[in-house]
């Protein structure tokens, strides 16, 4: 009896050190990340240059988050990325949504969230393969550890391409509208938010029947996410658009 007691003990002090040895793994695993992506190859600081490059050559106006209309940033975020403010930077039911969609209708839907888009959009080029989304899976994950959501958010809505030449929320309100983004009115802001998925497709200058079909799915989803009501999302999809140049 006393010999199965010491087994017993053995086995419980050998569970412990198993654990131990793989917190210790873990943990160092997770410094030297961390350590890679803040001084040999500090992410956040190239995508932070990048996008203040890029909204500059433009001749944009860079907007800090708050300048950005709450509105506009949840309409954008319901529409583009559901869980931004819950994922690591990748969206594992979104990923698996996509492929479902595409087996079964077509290549139709990509399941990269703002996160994967910011860079996308920056430090990676828009080839696509299956190594290209590796490292954006993986560069994601990184600049989300190195980042607040806030600040991801910020330089995705600087730097995403709304069509007709507007890079940037700013710029694309001026495109469109004629204003600031500030100024503009509810069914202004999601008729852009809804631009940044297929900008070329949705230009309300050169399409403006599916610019207000995606325009719709905006205020759906944001009915959906509970942010307005159907009464409300319907009377702004009815509201009158006045764009800065005829087209619209």
């Amino acid at each position: 009896m006393e010999k199965i007691n010491q087994d017993k003990g053995l086995g419980s002090d050998m569970w412990w050190k198993r654990l131990l040895r793989i917190v210790i793994v873990l943990g160092g695993f997770w410094m030297v990340f961390n350590l890679f992506f803040s001084t040999i190859y500090p992410i956040a600081t190239y995508v932070r240059e990048d996008v203040k490059e890029k909204v500059a050559q433009n001749g944009g106006k860079y907007l800090s988050i708050k300048e950005i209309p709450i509105e506009f940033q949840l309409a954008v975020i319901s529409t583009e990325d559901r869980r931004f403010y819950s994922h690591p930077g990748f969206d594992l039911r979104g990923i698996g949504r996509a492929l479902y969609v595409n087996l079964e209708q077509g290549p139709s839907q990509g399941g990269s969230t703002i996160t994967q888009q910011l860079i996308r959009n920056t430090i990676l080029r828009q080839e696509r393969s299956v190594e290209r989304k590796a490292k954006e899976l993986a560069l994601a994950f990184a600049l989300e550890t190195q980042m607040s959501k806030r600040e991801i958010l910020e330089l995705y809505l600087n730097a995403i391409y709304f069509g007709d030449g507007a890079y940037g929320a700013e710029q694309a309100a001026q495109t469109y509208f004629g204003k600031p983004l500030a100024e503009l009115s509810y069914p202004e802001w999601t008729l852009l938010a809804g631009l940044p998925n297929a900008p070329s497709a949705y230009n309300p200058y050169v399409a403006y029947d599916l610019a207000k079909k995606r325009q719709r799915e905006v205020l759906m989803n944001l009915v959906e996410t509970k942010r307005l009501t159907e009464k409300e999302a319907l009377d702004y999809l009815e509201a009158p658009l006045h764009f800065a140049k005829s087209g619209g």
